[in-house]
């Protein structure tokens, strides 16, 4: 099986970059936030090197974000707790029907 490439396949590279930046962080900085080195951290940005899961959950709580925007999923930044939080607040549901939902069959 052969594995094709889509160009969202590496947004993230777009969002890491993009968010260290806003935050005026260093590499430096966010590869020690990490535990790793500024060289692995710039193949990340680069795209020279795949993303660690683990890394990955790191950045979501260094920059507040969830982790579907920053692997471009979504466009909307707010973690998914914030994001049921304020819709509690609000007595709204946050969930649109998506193609995804589970729909489960009555016996009746």
């Amino acid at each position: 099986m052969q594995y094709m490439e889509f160009s969202k396949d590496k947004k993230y590279i777009e969002r890491i970059r993009g968010l260290r930046e806003d935050h005026d962080f260093t590499q430096q900085y966010v590869a020690r936030y990490l535990n790793t080195s500024q060289t692995m951290y710039a193949r990340y940005e680069r795209g020279a090197s795949a993303l660690p899961i683990h890394h990955l959950i790191y950045l979501t709580e260094l920059y507040n974000v969830s982790s579907d925007y920053i692997l471009g999923i979504t466009n909307n930044p707010v973690p998914y707790e914030e994001y049921y939080r304020e819709a509690a607040v609000t007595d709204q549901d946050p969930r649109s029907p998506g193609k995804y939902d589970i729909h489960w069959k009555s016996n009746s």
